[in-house]
């Protein structure tokens, strides 16, 4: 995969016209932003819980972006589910908290060479395209989860 097709997968998911229906950025334009807090299910997850997971590893792909070598996050740790922070308006922290994510990760990606998609991801064991695509991947996987809440919060 290139810098161009990654940038373009993840301008596509985030902002464009996926294959599979909403792009993320629609869909949570579209939800009532009551259900941004609302718990769902035993485990009382909300749509918010789920946006601090994802902005927490799209935060790690900048960081590695920028070449910083120390950031890191361990699975089922804080760092991979923040809480969510109270704040005056749910919907609009969070549209506008993804859309400062998805700049800089944009804006770092085209400053990258090709050959830095190859370099092997500081502390782990795959090459920075992995993680990328991961990211691509993980939004994908958690825009579905956001649409099943919305469903489910629906009266």
């Amino acid at each position: 995969m290139t810098i161009k097709q990654l940038t373009q997968k993840l301008q596509e998911i985030y902002k464009g016209s996926p294959w599979h229906g909403a792009s993320l950025s629609a869909q949570l334009s579209n939800i009532p932003a009551d259900h941004f807090t609302r718990g769902v299910g035993v485990s009382q997850k909300s749509i918010a819980h789920l946006l601090e997971h994802m902005l927490a590893w799209r935060q790690l792909a900048i960081e590695v972006l920028k070449g910083n070598k120390e950031y890191s996050i361990s699975l089922n740790s804080t760092m991979d589910w923040p809480e969510p922070k109270p704040v005056g308006e749910p919907k609009a922290h969070y549209l506008s908290k993804l859309e400062e994510s998805q700049a800089e990760l944009l804006a770092l990606l085209k400053s990258k060479e090709g050959s830095w998609l190859k370099e092997q991801t500081p502390n782990k064991t795959y090459q920075n395209e992995f993680l990328l695509q991961g990211i691509v991947e993980h939004d994908l996987y958690h825009s579905g989860q956001i649409g099943i809440f919305n469903s489910l919060l629906k009266d």
